[in-house]
């Protein structure tokens, strides 16, 4: 096989789905190589010619012959999750994978007979054996599993390897999370790995091997074999694109036939090259695409070709500390990972996990437990439920009632011969009353810091910015609740919710809910959000009632810093609670959706009051913005009820009529903004928007500079 210069294509960023749960609509680039490849070309041009100059030096220093006995690949998975532990991926399904993966190298997938016989002359496979290692780094026995929570999870990248890493030249680590880097746009990726070769960002190091979204992970998933064959050192049958020849176009393999694209919907007649038969092509002619490659995007595959192998045993063979894998199958190695013939099940202590179906429940609700101890087998099971009837279970799931309202601990000790762990976790089941805590109508200001600490809950993504009370500022008294998004992180969605007391709302006449608040961003394109929900269960379901992403949400112009808000910079927002307006025990769920903007603050929560506009101040708002201004401003207001006679005018500083933004006009409940002096037709100097309300007026002033 001659080395080759690509081309690499202008793919769009990466989007995949998988077979079992989506191999059957695999659209766009789903596997994130494609951005590895395009960064490190744009940052170095060069960077592919390296790394075919280092792959023919690997190729030239080792052999590649098939060897008589089975090379056996340590491997670690590390399951690492942000959602309490439901995320986790079941022993049984880690050990179908990896089944899976073995089978599909050693060729012995059951659906070899769907390689079409062009292409059967050419599928090869390797005496490869995957195998979890029974050893950790410390000498420890394991399954060859580790499950960590960690927030990373939510947006994982090479970054966050090392908060659960074993030296890469002693195991094949596999690091399974939640997402894969969130800020990707325009797709979903449900893998990536990393080349043996030094160019392009690989080699044998603390960030070498495969990470893998573990929605696209089990025993009918084939999203790991084809990212291991990059960490082997093959691209994609497309990286390419076609050429003059075989060898200097797609993967450089002549036995996989050039294609100018991923192979998506598995179209027998697809011929997307024309120079299949150029160079030392196998091929006596022009053939179709070899969908069925493992390395293609198809949701056909079943086969590595026999250049692909060969090139594969070259990275396998090699003694190369950096470059090969040889180091991984010593003798030493393989004692020290207890990966060596004869290998079986592992036998260890267990490690306690756990998860649980619901954490807010009514008084007499139920919640079911279901072990999820890993590293070992647990033959016998203690369950201590504190609050809970009954108190203690010697079942491997059981059900627990809650009976009293509290928030309570829950202690698991699984055992079996070899030994036991013990894991609580404190203060996760939360129980309420059934009688609600206030009834409407009602105002909530936040001034009374202790009802706030014991009777609304927080609940944050472990960034160190949940929602608080504060006295910084306010909208009206001395107190409101914030949360400092300025400082969270613009690659991760991070989610902040607090939940307010229970109401009980069939006591008003009045079905809405007001609120101030005030928010900024800190560009355009940020994507904050914020969801209002409500619950009748005592949180254990919730209902969406309204969303505010940050164009409607922002009540101040772009803040550079962490934006406080004055006094104008508060806007009201009305929200319907009709369809649970007879309802004797609500819950309200404010939930932050961090999106890179700035902080925000929450005041004045009125729920079932006055319905008229009698009270500017408390019922409806309006703020300028920017002010000062350059150009043209905007005026932004919120309306509890309907309006039938509603004013907005422009006045100069003695008090005459310049303009009207809106003349006598009527308007519905809600949320408006409009822009004034659009045609910048203002002078400068110092002005006043007189807001007329049904006879009820507010002013505020505008400076135009």
């Amino acid at each position: 096989m001659k080395l080759f210069k690509l081309t690499i294509l202008a793919l769009s960023t990466t989007f995949f789905a998988s077979s079992a749960n989506a191999q059957t609509a695999r659209q766009g680039n789903w596997c994130k190589m494609d951005q590895i490849i395009q960064q490190h070309m744009a940052n170095n041009p060069n960077a592919m010619n390296e790394f075919m100059q280092q792959r023919d030096a690997l190729n030239k220093n080792s052999t590649k012959n098939k060897k008589p006995f089975t090379y056996i690949i340590p491997v670690v998975v590390h399951n690492i999750t942000h959602s309490g532990g439901v995320a986790y991926v079941s022993k049984a399904t880690i050990d179908a994978q990896i089944n899976r993966l073995n089978d599909d190298f050693q060729r012995m997938n059951s659906d070899t007979n769907q390689t079409r016989t062009l292409f059967k002359p050419f599928a090869d496979g390797i005496n490869i054996e995957f195998r979890l290692a029974h050893k950790d780094p410390q000498g420890n026995c394991t399954e060859g599993i580790v499950r960590l929570e960690d927030p990373s999870s939510a947006s994982f990248d090479d970054n966050d390897k090392n908060v659960s890493y074993w030296d890469s030249k002693k195991y094949f680590n596999i690091w399974l999370v939640d997402d894969i880097n969130k800020s990707i746009p325009q797709g979903i990726v449900a893998g990536y790995a990393q080349f043996p070769y030094l160019a392009l960002g690989g080699g044998i190091n603390n960030t070498y091997g495969v990470v893998m979204d573990d929605s696209f992970f089990g025993a009918n998933e084939r999203t790991l074999t084809h990212e291991v064959g990059h960490c082997f050192g093959l691209l994609h049958t497309f990286q390419g694109n076609c050429g003059s020849n075989c060898s200097s176009s797609g993967d450089g393999m002549c036995d996989t036939p050039p294609t100018s694209d991923g192979g998506f919907g598995c179209s027998t007649t697809s011929n997307t090259c024309s120079n299949d038969a150029s160079g030392p092509s196998p091929y006596s002619s022009n053939v179709v695409d070899q969908f069925e490659n493992y390395m293609s995007y198809s949701n056909c595959q079943n086969m590595f070709s026999a250049d692909q192998v060969s090139q594969m045993i070259s990275v396998l063979n090699s003694t190369s500390t950096n470059e090969g894998l040889a180091q991984l199958m010593t003798t030493g190695n393989l004692a020290f990972t207890e990966t060596a013939d004869p290998y079986s099940a592992a036998i260890c202590e267990p490690i306690a996990a756990f998860i649980y179906d619901k954490e807010f429940i009514c008084e007499g609700g139920s919640v079911a437990f279901t072990d999820q101890s890993y590293n070992g087998t647990p033959t016998t099971y203690n369950w201590l439920f504190a609050g809970g009837t009954p108190s203690s279970s010697t079942a491997a799931n059981p059900t627990i009632t809650y009976n009293t309202a509290g928030v309570y601990t829950v202690t698991h000790r699984p055992s079996n011969a070899v030994g036991n762990d013990l894991l609580v976790k404190s203060n996760i089941i939360t129980v309420s009353s059934l009688t609600a805590d206030y009834s409407s109508p009602l105002v909530e200001g936040f001034e009374n810091t202790t009802q706030f600490n014991n009777q609304w809950w927080i609940g944050d993504s472990d960034d160190n910015f949940g929602w608080e009370n504060t006295n910084t500022v306010h909208a009206s008294g001395s107190r409101s609740i914030r949360l400092l998004n300025y400082a969270a992180s613009t690659n991760v969605k991070h989610i902040d919710y607090v939940i307010s007391p229970s109401y009980n709302l069939s006591t008003s006449s009045n079905k809405n809910m007001s609120f101030k608040v005030a928010h900024a961003r800190k560009a355009s394109n940020n994507s904050d959000i914020l969801r209002i929900y409500t619950s009748t269960d005592c949180g254990n379901n919730w209902s969406l009632r309204q969303t505010l992403p940050s164009v409607l949400l922002q009540t101040a112009p772009l803040h550079s810093n962490s934006f406080i808000p004055t006094s104008s910079e508060w806007g009201l927002e009305v929200i319907s609670l009709a369809s649970v307006g007879n309802a004797t025990n609500v819950r309200i769920k404010f939930e932050f959706e961090s999106g890179g903007g700035n902080n925000i603050y929450i005041d004045d929560i009125n729920i079932g009051g006055v319905t008229g506009i009698n009270d500017l101040s408390s019922i409806a708002s309006f703020n300028i913005y920017p002010n000062p201004t350059n150009s043209s401003a905007k005026i932004s207001f919120s309306l509890l009820s309907d309006v039938e006679n509603l004013s907005i005018k422009v006045k100069n500083a003695l008090g005459q009529d310049i303009t009207h933004v809106i003349n006598g006009q009527s308007f519905k409940m809600g949320k408006y903004t409009l822009n004034i002096d659009e045609e910048q037709l203002l002078s400068s100097g110092i002005y006043f928007i007189e807001f007329n309300a049904d006879n009820v007026i507010k002013t505020e002033k505008l400076i135009v500079q």
